[in-house]
């Protein structure tokens, strides 16, 4: 527990300048390989690779036959974006609940009692309390 004299440490300020480091660092990556891509390719398209590598497969050899074909069929876009954001919102919920669960977990390890080690500190014993009522038992 902390005081309201208490000064935060300088590892929890350096934790946080980190963290915001990191952050910033992520978010530089995912720009910068963003306008990579676009000044390479004004043009470009989102779009999955099983079409293209079926392309590349077909140019190296004519006789290629897929051997596996969708049971639905061609989705429309709408569709298939959907169900990719449903999968990232699933799988975003999976690992919120991971780290969540472990992070309290490791909190309640540092904030839990430590167990009690005498008779005192586990507090009166059952027996003696009948023993003080007048209780006897099977009378």
């Amino acid at each position: 527990m902390s005081t309201p004299g208490d000064n935060p440490s300088s590892s929890g300020r350096s934790v946080v300048w980190l963290s915001v480091a990191l952050i910033a660092l992520a978010v530089a990556i995912a720009v910068g390989s963003l306008i990579y891509g676009y000044a390479q390719d004004s043009e470009a398209e989102f779009g999955g690779a099983d079409g293209q590598a079926e392309e590349v497969i077909t140019e190296i050899d004519d006789s290629y036959e897929p051997w596996f074909s969708a049971p639905i069929g061609e989705l429309p876009g709408e569709v298939e974006s959907g169900l990719f954001a449903l999968q990232a919102g699933l799988g975003g919920i999976v690992l919120g609940g991971a780290v969540g669960w472990y992070a309290g977990r490791r909190r309640g390890r540092s904030e839990a009692p430590p167990p009690a080690t005498s008779a005192a500190a586990s507090g009166p014993d059952p027996a003696e309390g009948h023993r003080e009522s007048g209780h006897r038992g099977s009378d």
